[in-house]
């Protein structure tokens, strides 16, 4: 019984944690692997499983360099590709995702390169020391030069080669039938190839969490949770520290529904600029199955992100994502997916180089369709439009791209 309410606790709190590690190197059409079990031993090669992924996408895009200004456009070619590696044991569960590509445009950008580099990897782990004792490590690696707007605090408009790591390391313990803690340190780096962009916005930042959970049914916790944020600037002075005080619900309602919430308040001070700020903050995330293989999955967010704009002190920001991904008929699935953030930018006061405040909204829709031809080769089709309304000259632009591709796995 209380194995049973473990790997319950577990699964509620790690899930979202599990699903981000992965979805890093999935496609548009292909959810996150199911998390394996996690209730000793060494994995075993039959409990393992390997799966390879090529695409080859051919394309046009109205603004490959994401500007207002001197629009350029071009057809583009794009080979990827993608490997997924998930094994378990009674006691342990791991989950590996790599992948490389290269988007090669026709006609040349303003930034003299004809080509993206684009790489990730991420790791799942968990493992279960005792009946009590849960371990946790995700992390999530990026190498890319598009913006990417389901990431806090990056840039949305293009600034060159990035690199983003977001990693968790959590540790569960079951002290009584009901109550437990999950004591959690989430590191992030930010490291960008170019200027400005490098000077202005290389950062670390470190998230030390404490959750306070109450079972109140078998697959329902109320929890109470404090973090601790610091955010330490490479080259500039913006440094700050932030304290988080929150309470929420973890739930599965049904193996095919889940949620989480987080409702609270931060506090954040910047000694560097002698100023203060105090925001309410939210997370919502939930996950619903409707059908067989269909899938909508929904989060929000609201909170001080750190600013992408020079001169400016910060954003609080409103973000919205939505996604589903729909199988139409056995060969036949559908995918869609609709972001939007809401960001009200903070100047430094008498230090900034922006003159005023500004607000600015961004809308990023992606839908496609694929036909699996057999049970290894697949043909896709695509869509994807941004739209970026900024009160700032020279941040607006929209972008449009198509495309149609082949697939092959094994």
């Amino acid at each position: 019984m209380k194995r049973a309410r473990l790997r319950s606790l577990a699964a509620a709190s790690g899930w979202l944690l599990a699903l981000s590690a992965v979805s890093a190197v999935a496609g548009p059409f292909d959810p996150a692997p199911a998390p394996v079990s996690d209730s000793a031993g060494d994995f075993s090669v039959n409990r393992s499983r390997i799966q390879s992924v090529f695409n080859l996408r051919f394309g046009y895009d109205d603004n490959i360099n994401a500007t207002e200004f001197s629009r350029q456009e071009s057809g583009f070619i794009n080979p990827d590709a993608q490997f997924t590696y998930q094994a378990r044991s009674a006691r342990a569960t791991l989950s590996i995702g790599a992948g490389a590509g290269i988007v090669y445009y026709f006609d040349q950008g303003n930034n003299g390169r004809e080509y993206d580099i684009n790489a990730n990897i991420s790791v799942a782990w968990t493992y279960k020391v005792s009946p009590r004792l849960l371990l946790s490590a995700t992390t999530t690696n990026l190498y890319q030069s598009q913006p990417d707007f389901n990431l806090v605090g990056l840039n949305t408009t293009r600034s060159g080669d990035y690199f983003y790591s977001s990693n968790r390391f959590a540790l569960t313990y079951q002290w009584s039938r009901r109550f437990s803690t999950v004591t959690s340190y989430a590191p992030i780096f930010i490291r960008y190839a170019d200027e400005p962009y490098q000077t202005q916005q290389d950062r670390n930042e470190h998230f030390f969490a404490q959750e306070f959970r109450f079972l109140l049914a078998p697959t329902i916790s109320l929890v109470g949770e404090y973090r601790f944020g610091y955010v330490d600037y490479s080259n500039i002075r913006l440094d700050s520290r932030a304290h988080y005080l929150l309470a929420g619900i973890d739930a599965t309602l049904s193996p095919r529904l889940r949620f989480a919430v987080r409702i609270g308040a931060e506090f954040r001070d910047y000694d560097q600029l002698n100023s203060d700020t105090t925001s309410p903050y939210a997370e919502v995330s939930a996950s619903y199955d409707y059908m067989r293989d269909s899938t909508i999955t929904l989060s929000m967010r609201y909170g001080i992100e750190q600013t992408d704009v020079s001169g400016t002190r910060d954003r609080r920001a409103v973000r919205l994502g939505i996604t589903v991904r729909q199988r139409i008929t056995p060969r036949i699935s559908a995918f869609g997916s609709f972001y939007y953030t809401n960001g009200d930018y903070e100047g430094r006061g008498p230090l900034a180089f922006v003159a005023t405040n500004f607000k600015e909204n961004v809308y990023d829709v992606a839908l496609g369709i694929r036909y699996g031809i057999n049970r290894n080769w697949a043909v896709d089709a695509g869509y994807l439009h941004t739209t970026t309304d900024s009160d700032l000259l020279g941040r607006s632009y929209d972008r449009n791209r198509v495309y149609v591709g082949a697939r092959f796995q094994f």
